[in-house]
């Protein structure tokens, strides 16, 4: 698959962009968990250490970092780098900006990536040292992603509250400014002629960010030439984008995945429940019905792209051991599971976003399936800013007892997710799953970096997780990008994300 389209030629007055997840909920790096929020604070703000678009990493307002020891990470700050209000970014503000993940009050949703920190502290005008209280072989590459983004010191203390709110909500040192924020209706970002990385210049003089989300609005604004582009475009827009001659739709290897993400309700909590529908979907059916080949059958809640490289065969044999209902399902196992279940009876309530159709015929069809085996399923559909709301308000998930959520990995490593997940104060462990043999194996595995080690311990973790279906895998997601022909550049992997993927898109001339 791609990586990037072709560097592009030359600048270009004004791009304009959607995103199809819907409103950001917050430009606050801290409270960025969701698609929408991540793509606009990577190309406000800048992380440590940069994400490439191969998912490898480069110096980034850090030139380097070293390893005194095993529980120390010093890391050597830029010099010459300005925030927005021509004040010079100092260590200080990395150290606040770092500080304010394990702020209880701010309630980061980046907190699992700190875990193992002790203290974090500007140890010279360009130097930060963070301590740990034992080895954490995935923090450096955290702080490729969301959790190490660099914003101004004073200017937090000063929004308070309100920081990453309205159109002067921000301040940090990114290839574009926030010009606007029109709530329900769009942002502007404006290049920051003053940026310090070249490769990263923005070639845009503007951009001007929508959010449609309807999956039949989408395709209209791309083909008619008012939107040059969209990550993360829906399956449900291919069919449509499929003969146009603007533009061309581009696939690249992703960190997503879909899964059925169980709530703390009672039929959430109910393992019988959640067996039957990893026994009963056909998510090679979903694939190619559904997804029109843009995703394949996942039974894992880690996707296949987040293995890590060098223990490949060792994931590979664990994972050729997994449960895997093949065409069709297997509605005969399906149906004995159910059978176990007090709770068999019950209708259970599948949350989706409205007016992805993408989601709403995914869900459809493993109603159609659920019916096979007795169960009854209806769908609730979730404004998208209540949607995005409910990966981290237990409010906004009253009556739901399953989530259909694309979630991503934010870094190759399967530690990213399984840090929010499987563990007893996972971010998304809504049922409250608590085993403690599988907490202990992903903590010794984060304490690993021997690669093979690590991935030892992993697919310890995963057979026990699995067994009971914490979560229902369907899918691993590819990264679909449409790009109108009069502009290039972009990458098309996860990196987009997470890296200023806004800034290199320009003229295809």
């Amino acid at each position: 698959m791609e990586v990037t389209t072709p560097a592009a030629k030359g600048d270009i007055s004004a791009l304009r962009w959607d995103l199809p997840a819907g409103e950001p909920a917050s430009l606050d790096y801290a409270h960025a968990g969701d698609y929408s929020s991540n793509v606009m604070v990577a190309n406000l703000c800048d992380t440590l250490v940069r994400m490439k678009a191969d998912l490898s990493y480069a110096p980034g307002l850090a030139t380097s970092w070293t390893n005194p020891n095993s529980t120390t990470l010093i890391y050597k700050i830029r010099e010459g780098v300005k925030f927005w209000d021509g004040s010079p970014l100092t260590a200080t503000d990395v150290a606040y900006s770092l500080n304010r993940n394990l702020d209880d009050k701010v309630a980061s949703n980046n907190f699992p990536n700190f875990v193992d920190v002790t203290s974090i502290k500007a140890t010279g005008p360009l130097e930060v040292t963070v301590k740990f209280k034992q080895p954490d072989e995935l923090f450096n590459k955290e702080m490729a992603a969301t959790s190490g983004v660099i914003a101004k010191a004073d200017f937090i203390k000063k929004k308070g509250s309100s920081y990453g709110k309205g159109a002067n909500g921000v301040m940090c040192t990114g290839p574009f400014k926030l010009a606007d924020w029109k709530a329900n209706t769009s942002i502007r970002l404006v290049r920051n002629d003053a940026y310090w990385d070249k490769a990263f210049r923005a070639r845009a003089a503007k951009v001007d960010v929508s959010f449609v989300a309807d999956t039949t609005n989408l395709p209209l604004g791309l083909k008619s030439g008012q939107l040059d582009g969209a990550f993360g475009v829906p399956a449900a827009a291919l069919p449509a984008l499929a003969n146009t001659t603007n533009g061309a739709i581009h696939q690249g290897s992703g960190l997503s995945s879909y899964q059925l993400a169980p709530n703390g309700t009672p039929a959430g909590k109910d393992e019988h429940i959640r067996l039957a529908l990893l026994k009963v979907i056909d998510r090679k059916a979903l694939a190619t019905a559904v997804f029109r080949n843009s995703a394949t059958p996942l039974y894992t809640f880690i996707p296949l792209s987040g293995w890590d490289a060098e223990a490949k065969q060792t994931f590979q044999s664990a994972y050729a051991k997994l449960d895997k209902p093949g065409s069709g399902g297997d509605p005969a196992a399906a149906k004995k599971e159910l059978a176990q279940s007090p709770l068999k009876d019950n209708t259970v309530t599948i949350g989706v976003q409205a007016g992805d159709a993408t989601e709403v015929t995914t869900v459809t069809l493993i109603q159609e399936q659920a019916r096979r085996i007795g169960l009854k399923v209806q769908i609730k559909q979730l404004q998208p800013l209540q949607f995005n709301t409910a990966f981290y308000d237990p409010k906004a998930r009253a009556g739901i007892d399953f989530l259909l959520t694309k979630g991503f990995l934010s870094v190759a490593d399967p530690l990213d997710y399984l840090a929010l997940g499987p563990v007893p104060d996972g971010q998304f462990n809504w049922i409250g799953w608590n085993d403690a043999k599988t907490a202990g194996l992903i903590a010794k595995a984060r304490q690993t970096t021997d690669a093979g080690k690590r991935a030892d311990y992993i697919v310890q973790a995963q057979a026990r997780y699995e067994a009971v279906a914490w979560s229902v895998p369907l899918l691993s997601i590819n990264e679909v990008t449409y790009l109108n022909k009069r502009v290039t550049g972009a990458p098309l992997t996860t990196a987009a994300i997470f890296q200023p993927s806004l800034a290199v898109i320009g003229s295809a001339k």
